[in-house]
């Protein structure tokens, strides 16, 4: 489901993955050795690094609108169909668990949209927005470190990777894809299900290493392909399709859970251009006691405190006529 009251612009749309955005933060201050604390003592750092990073792209006025995506951390469906799914992946520092929530009632506050599934990744739900959008004509830039999110990209979808502030943004494109993979954005689960990803714990197929994977899917297309005609395949060592048919399952199970969802039920999309309430933005983070952030906003709180000053004036001086009207002496 979208909000009615759609309008059409050149503009992109930024969707942010927000934990990525959040643990760049958390590690990249920890490097650095910087410790931002409230006035109660609780650690901030990351979130300190969010709030300045969003509100710097939301400042550039590059885009229609911010959209942040969120995982929900629960079990989801690629972990019961493959229980070993990112089970090396490290837990989640104790320091940076309550920054989550911080996180979330600040995008609350500012009234940047947030969306997130109960049992779905954040990239099935930054799919999910991307595909709705792009059928209302939307173009869109994913800000994202994870390259699962890759085979999103198209000619409406591009991806902005920043490994650190200090570099600048590369956008990512269908050519870049293919430049950085070897394989265009649609064959990165075909690829990944060959080859495996170490950083999900998904296994690839025994000795099937990236370049036969690469020439396989080159020359015949997607691993279903591959595995539908897997007796007419020519050209790879009979070592190489018993391989295939010995891990057929395998191949099937790691496309499918490295496959982006983008068919999810999110609720309402709200693709509406931004309206930052930088007045209840500021009022949480007093709330908060965050008030070294209060510095982002000044300018933008001065002038929506003002704007409201003149339509409340505006509505008194039409409400004063109306009833001069309706009561002439």
């Amino acid at each position: 489901m979208v909000n009615n009251n759609i309008q059409k612009t050149k503009k992109p749309i930024l969707i942010i993955d927000g934990y990525h955005l959040l643990y760049k933060g958390y590690y990249g201050s920890l490097k650095r050795k910087r410790q931002s604390l409230n006035r109660d003592g609780q650690l901030i750092n990351a979130v300190y690094v969010f709030v300045y990073n969003i509100s710097e792209l939301i400042k550039s006025g590059k885009y229609h609108t911010v959209i942040v995506a969120l995982d929900v951390g629960r079990a989801c469906w690629r972990k019961e169909l493959y229980p070993k799914y990112k089970e090396k992946r490290k837990e989640t520092p104790e320091d940076l668990k309550p920054q989550m929530q911080i996180m979330r009632e600040f995008l609350d506050a500012a009234k940047i949209p947030r969306y997130e599934h109960p049992t779905c990744e954040g990239d099935d739900v930054i799919g999910t927005i991307c595909k709705i959008g792009c059928k209302l004509g939307f173009s869109f830039e994913i800000l994202s470190g994870d390259k699962d999110i890759y085979q999103l990209v198209d000619d409406k979808v591009k991806v902005i990777s920043q490994q650190t502030n200090k570099e600048e943004p590369v956008q990512i494109d269908a050519n870049k894809v293919k430049e950085l993979m070897g394989v265009v954005p649609k064959h990165i689960p075909d690829l990944k299900s060959l080859c495996g990803d170490s950083s999900d714990n998904i296994a690839g197929v025994k000795g099937i290493h990236q370049n036969t994977a690469l020439s396989l899917i080159n020359q015949y297309g997607c691993v279903d392909c591959i595995l539908r005609d897997i007796d007419a395949i020519e050209g790879f060592k009979p070592t190489v399709i018993n391989r295939l048919k010995e891990f057929q399952e395998q191949i099937e199970i790691s496309k499918r859970i490295t496959t982006i969802q983008c068919d999810l039920d999110i609720g309402r999309i709200n693709f509406s251009p931004l309206k930052m309430n930088y007045i209840g933005l500021c009022g949480f983070l007093k709330q908060q006691k965050m008030f070294s952030f209060l510095n982002l906003f000044k300018e933008e709180v001065e002038w929506q405190k003002e704007m409201r000053k003149k339509r409340y004036e505006r509505i008194e001086s039409e409400n004063a006529k109306n009833s001069q009207n309706k009561n002439p002496q």
